[in-house]
C-alpha cells in the first residue's frame, strides 16, 4: 500500500488507494442454486412439506368419498372393428398387407368422426338416448352436447385393428344404452355412406363405358376411310418391299459416289500442301527418278573430288582451286532449279487432275441425289398414310383395352355393393354393463392428492426461500456480496449459558461461548487476510443502525488486548454513541476524567491526551464520542482528526473506531480516512439490497473494505453452521471434563 500514490477529493484531503477488486459476478450467477443448497432448502422446510402432503392425501381421500357416495360414475365399453382402407376385390381370395402408419390414420379418422358435432347431436336427437336419466338430467341442448363430447370416447388402438369405445354415466343402464345407440347411428351413417360413394362411383363407370364405345366407332370409321384412299392394303406391309429395294439401290449409289468424292477431296487437300509446303515422300521420289537430275548429281560428285584434291595439293587460297570451288556451286544451283522445277509440274500437274475429276463426280452425285429425293418422297407420301392407319388402329386397340377395364371395374363395384364389409367398420361385441364404479377411483384421488400436496409444499418451502431478502448464511454473503467474510458471531438464542451476558462484552463475560470464539476467529482471520497486517486503523460500520457494530467493536478489542495488544476504541457515533454506556469513566486518583470527548478535540476544545480515558481493561483506552457537534461530516474529515489518527497510531497497536452507520454521510468520511473499515451485517435485520447498496457507496469514495462480519446467525436445517456448533460444544465439553 505504501507504493500506491493517494488521489484527492473533491474537498482537497487526500484519499486512500482504490482497494483490489475481486471478480465481479457473471450475469444471472446470483439466482443459481446448486443441488446443495436445495437439499437444505427441503430440510429446513421438510414438516412443511410432510403437512401439505399429509393434507394432500387427506383431502384426495375425502373427495374420493364424497364423490363415490354421491356421484359414482360407471363406463360402459365396447369396440369397433376397422378394416384396411384400400379397396379390396371382393372376387379375389388374398387381401394385401396395408400400411401400419396409413392403417393407424385410417382408425382415427374413424374415431374422430364418432366425435363429430353432426354425429353426437344426431345422436341426441334418438328417442332410446332421449328417454336416459342421463338426457333428463341436463336442462339444456348445449349442456348434453358438451356433456356428451366428454363422456363418451373414442380411441383407435396404434397396433391393433379396433377403436375402443366407452360411455360414462351415472346410470349403468343408461350408460350401456347411449353406447349401443352411438355404434348403431355410426355403422348406418357409415353404411349410408359408402353405399352412396360407391352408387356414385358406379354411375361415373358407366358414363365412361359409353363414352368409350363411341370413341371406338369412330376410330372403325377412320380406318375404313383410310383403306379406300389407297392401291395397296395398309393392312398388310408386301408394298412396301418394292419401294424399300429401289430407295436402297438409288442410296447405295450415291453412298458409293459420297466416299469416292472424300476420297477425291483428301487428295486434293494432299496436293494442296504438297504444291504450298515442302516436298513430301513422294515429290521427292519423282525428283530423284529425273535423269537430268541424276546426271547433275554425278558431275557435282566429280567437282567434289576435284576440288578436294586441288585443296590438298595447293591449298585453300589457290586460283585452281578457287575456280574449282565456283564451278562446284554453280552446279549444286542448277541441280536446286532443276528439282524445283520437277517439283512444281509434278506437284501441280497431279492437283489440276484430282479437281477435274472432283467436278464430274459432283455432276453424278447432284444426279444421284434427285433420284434419292424422289424415292424418298414416294416413300414418304405411303409411310405417313400407313403410320396414320397404324395410330388410328394402336388407338382403337386402346380404346378396347379401357373399356374391357372399365367393364371389369363395374363388376367389382357391383360385387361391392352387395359386400357385408363395404363401410369398412363393425361392432365387434355389444356394449357391455358396467358392474364397477369407474370413478373416482381411490389410489388416483390419493395419489393426486399425495402428488399435489407434495409439489404445493416444495412450492410454498421455495417461495418462502425466494422472498427471504436478509442475509442469513455465509453462503449468502459469498453468493450475493463477493467480498471476504472475515467472521460470522452465533446468535445468542443458538447458545445456552448466555442468558444475563452483555452481548457487547461477551469475550469477557463468556470467555469460553461459541460467540466469543467467533470473535477470536474473527480477530484471526482479519490478521490472516491479505492486507490485514497493514489496517493499524479500523473503522467498524454497518448499513443501517442495530445490527450490532458496537458488539463487534468491543469485542474484537477484547480479543486484541488479550494478547497484549495495545488498542484505542474511538466511538465516532455523535448522534447515537454507546461506548460511553458500556464503558463507564472511572476515578482517577483525586478527581474524575474530564468529561470530553472526540468532538471537543476536533472542534479545539481539548487537547490529544484530554480526550483519552481508561476503559477498566488493561491495555484498551476510550475516547468518547463527546457532545454533537452541528457540522460533524465536515469535522470528522478535517485535520484535526487525520492528526488524531495519526497519533494513535503512533501510540497504540490498533486504532477501532465504531462509526455510525452508513446512512449518514460520517460514515463515508470516516471510511476514507481508516485504514481498512469492517462491514457489519445482522442475519436477523439485513438485507441483501441494503449491503449491496453500503458496499457500493464504499467502493464509490475508494474506500478500503477489509471485509464483512455477520452477526447474529442462526442454525438453519440443512446449514453447516449447526454442524459447527454441535462440534464445537463437544470440543469444549471434553476440555472442561479433562483431568488436571
Amino acid at each position: 500500500m505504501s507504493n500506491i500514490q493517494r488521489t484527492s477529493n473533491p474537498l482537497g484531503n487526500p484519499m486512500p488507494p482504490m482497494p483490489p477488486r475481486g471478480p465481479m459476478p457473471a450475469p444471472g450467477m446470483d439466482n443459481s442454486m446448486t443441488a446443495k443448497e436445495v437439499t437444505a432448502i427441503l430440510r429446513r422446510h421438510i414438516w412443511l412439506i410432510i403437512a401439505f402432503t399429509i393434507a394432500g392425501v387427506i383431502i384426495g381421500g375425502a373427495s374420493w368419498y364424497l364423490l363415490l357416495r354421491y356421484a359414482p360414475k360407471y363406463t360402459s365399453r365396447s369396440a369397433i372393428k376397422v378394416e384396411p382402407p384400400a379397396d379390396v376385390d371382393p372376387t379375389s381370395l388374398t387381401s394385401p398387407i396395408p400400411n401400419k402408419d396409413i392403417y393407424y390414420q385410417f382408425r382415427s379418422e374413424k374415431a374422430a368422426y364418432m366425435k363429430q358435432q353432426n354425429m353426437l347431436r344426431d345422436l341426441l336427437k334418438r328417442d332410446d338416448v332421449r328417454q336416459t336419466g342421463w338426457y333428463k338430467s341436463f336442462d339444456s341442448p348445449n349442456d348434453r352436447l358438451e356433456a356428451l363430447e366428454d363422456d363418451l370416447r373414442a380411441s383407435p388402438e396404434r397396433d391393433g385393428t379396433w377403436v375402443r369405445l366407452s360411455m360414462t354415466a351415472g346410470n349403468k343402464a343408461d350408460a350401456k344404452s347411449i353406447l349401443n345407440e352411438a355404434i348403431s347411428l355410426f355403422l348406418q351413417k357409415q353404411r349410408d355412406a359408402a353405399s352412396e360413394d360407391t352408387t356414385r362411383r358406379r354411375g361415373e363407370m358407366k358414363d365412361q363405358r359409353d363414352e368409350i364405345k363411341e370413341e371406338i366407332q369412330n376410330l372403325d370409321d377412320q380406318l375404313a376411310a383410310q383403306r379406300r384412299g389407297t392401291s395397296y392394303n395398309l393392312a398388310e406391309t408386301n408394298f412396301r418391299t418394292f419401294l424399300d429395294d429401289k430407295l436402297e439401290e438409288i442410296q447405295t449409289r450415291r453412298d458409293e459416289l459420297e466416299t469416292r468424292r472424300s476420297e477425291l477431296e483428301s487428295q486434293i487437300e494432299i496436293l494442296k500442301r504438297r504444291a504450298e509446303g515442302e516436298y513430301d515422300q513422294v515429290v521427292r521420289e519423282r525428283i530423284e527418278q529425273d535423269p537430268t537430275a541424276a546426271t547433275m548429281r554425278n558431275r557435282i560428285a566429280v567437282l567434289e573430288t576435284q576440288l578436294a584434291g586441288l585443296e590438298a595439293r595447293f591449298g585453300d587460297d589457290h586460283r585452281r582451286v578457287k575456280e574449282a570451288r565456283d564451278a562446284l556451286k554453280r552446279a549444286r544451283d542448277d541441280l536446286a532449279q532443276r528439282q524445283a522445277e520437277i517439283g512444281n509440274i509434278v506437284r501441280y500437274a497431279d492437283l489440276q487432275n484430282a479437281q477435274d475429276r472432283l467436278t464430274t463426280m459432283a455432276v453424278e452425285l447432284e444426279t444421284t441425289e434427285r433420284q434419292v429425293d424422289d424415292a424418298v418422297a414416294e416413300y414418304k407420301e405411303l409411310a405417313d398414310r400407313r403410320a396414320n392407319y397404324d395410330r388410328v388402329l394402336t388407338d382403337r386397340e386402346e380404346a378396347q383395352r379401357r373399356l374391357e377395364e372399365i367393364n371389369t371395374v363395374i363388376q367389382k363395384l357391383d360385387a361391392k355393393l352387395n359386400d357385408p364389409k363395404l363401410s369398412k367398420v363393425s361392432q365387434a361385441f355389444e356394449a357391455t354393463e358396467p358392474n364397477e364404479v369407474s370413478s373416482p377411483q381411490l389410489p388416483i384421488y390419493v395419489g393426486g392428492g399425495f402428488m399435489l400436496g407434495l409439489l404445493a409444499g416444495v412450492g410454498l418451502a421455495f417461495a418462502i426461500e425466494m422472498l427471504n431478502d436478509l442475509l442469513r448464511s455465509p453462503s449468502d454473503v459469498a453468493k450475493h456480496l463477493r467480498v471476504p467474510l472475515l467472521g460470522m458471531v452465533s446468535h445468542a438464542d443458538e447458545e445456552d449459558g448466555m442468558e444475563g451476558v452483555n452481548l457487547h462484552h461477551a469475550v469477557r463475560q463468556a470467555p469460553f461461548s461459541m460467540m466469543s470464539e467467533n470473535y477470536r476467529q474473527l480477530k484471526t482471520n482479519l490478521r490472516l487476510s491479505e492486507s490485514g497486517g497493514s489496517h493499524k486503523t479500523l473503522m467498524v460500520t454497518s448499513c443501517n443502525v442495530g445490527c450490532g457494530k458496537t458488539s463487534v467493536a468491543t469485542n474484537l478489542a477484547y480479543t486484541l488486548v488479550a494478547e497484549g495488544e495495545r488498542v484505542l476504541l474511538i466511538d465516532t457515533n455523535f448522534r447515537r454513541p454507546s461506548i460511553a454506556k458500556e464503558f463507564p469513566q472511572v476515578a482517577e486518583g483525586d478527581g474524575t476524567h474530564a468529561d470530553k470527548g472526540l468532538s471537543n478535540y476536533l472542534m479545539g476544545q481539548a487537547q490529544w491526551n484530554d480526550v483519552i480515558r481508561a476503559s477498566g481493561v488493561e491495555f484498551l483506552d476510550i475516547v468518547d464520542s463527546g457532545p454533537l457537534p452541528n457540522n460533524p461530516s465536515e469535522l470528522l474529515g478535517g485535520d484535526k482528526m487525520r492528526e488524531l489518527l495519526d497519533q494513535a497510531k503512533q501510540s497504540y497497536d490498533y486504532v477501532l473506531i465504531d462509526g455510525p452507520a452508513l446512512l449518514v454521510s460520517d460514515a463515508k468520511v470516516l471510511a476514507w480516512q481508516a485504514d481498512g473499515t469492517v462491514v457489519v451485517f445482522n442475519a436477523t435485520s439485513t438485507r441483501k439490497g441494503e449491503a449491496q447498496r453500503a458496499l457500493r457507496e464504499l467502493r464509490n469514495i475508494n474506500a478500503d473494505v477489509a471485509g464483512t462480519v455477520l452477526l447474529g446467525v442462526k442454525a438453519m436445517k440443512g446449514g453447516y453452521f449447526h454442524e459447527i456448533q454441535r462440534a464445537y460444544h463437544q470440543y469444549q465439553q471434553v476440555g472442561l471434563n479433562a483431568p488436571a
